[in-house]
């Protein structure tokens, strides 16, 4: 059957759940677009729910072939999708759970995230921690939703194939004094990057967009370090600056 009023009680639930925070509290994450849902269904996530236009009615049978899909009328998926041209295709996901748990293989490199805001920067930076063989990526608690709609699609479909840990930033430093792990903190005053002279297990912390590290978090750090720019820029937004560190120190694995 195909749903073609916008007012059916399962099309408002469905609605509800394109808005992060109700999927949240829910328990749930909502997804939508072919390569999105694809991504996270090729990565084991398993689907609770299909929705699909009437035209996208084969694309649940070859991929979720276990579910019968709610099939709504082009229009009414249209009304309520999230993008300017929907593709016809979304699934519902349990929210995977943030692991509290910090992998250790004694070679690590560990991206930390204190406060960062922007989705935007946060996806990319799980998509490069994956890029580079990163062993986690870890959040403090006051950092941006890993599983917000933006956050998701920057991450090209790399939130699912990384550990991303929440932890706030004293239990991160517990864990890393009981591993010997070396600490550096991004700072302008800091010593010039390079890979010389650094050894894994080895994190590095990334701060808010606007106001970097706290002063608490820095003065925790066994190092300062800052990337040489020869330009003028004064510096580099947080994604590229994480990229640019985990790149260095990926020479080292």
């Amino acid at each position: 059957m195909v749903i073609t009023s916008r007012d059916n009680p399962n099309v408002k639930r469905i609605a509800k759940l394109t808005k992060r925070s109700e999927a949240r509290s829910e328990g749930v994450v909502y997804l939508e677009g072919t390569r999105l849902c694809e991504e996270a269904l090729s990565s084991g996530q398993k689907a609770i729910e299909v929705i699909v236009a009437e035209d996208k009615i084969s694309w649940a049978k070859e991929f979720t072939p276990d579910i019968e899909p709610m099939v709504l009328s082009r229009n009414v998926f249209t009304k309520i999708s999230q993008t300017v041209n929907p593709q016809g295709v979304a699934i519902v996901i349990n929210e995977p759970k943030l692991t509290s748990d910090i992998p250790s293989n004694g070679k690590d490199i560990y991206v930390v995230l204190e406060n960062t805001q922007d989705p935007g920067n946060l996806g990319t930076i799980i998509r490069m921690a994956d890029a580079f063989g990163l062993s986690a990526v870890i959040v403090s608690p006051t950092t941006c939703d890993p599983y917000n709609d933006k956050v998701i699609r920057a991450t090209m479909g790399s939130v699912w194939h990384i550990p991303i840990v929440r932890k706030t930033m004293d239990e991160c430093f517990e864990f890393f004094a009981r591993t010997g792990t070396e600490t550096l903190a991004m700072h302008l005053k800091g010593d010039i990057l390079s890979a010389e002279g650094l050894k894994l297990p080895c994190a590095y912390f990334i701060g808010n967009e606007g106001e970097g590290l706290t002063d608490e978090t820095t003065a925790k750090c066994s190092r300062l370090v800052k990337i040489p720019m020869k330009g003028k820029a004064e510096s580099l937004n947080a994604a590229v600056a994480a990229s640019v560190i985990g790149y260095e120190l990926s020479k080292l694995l």
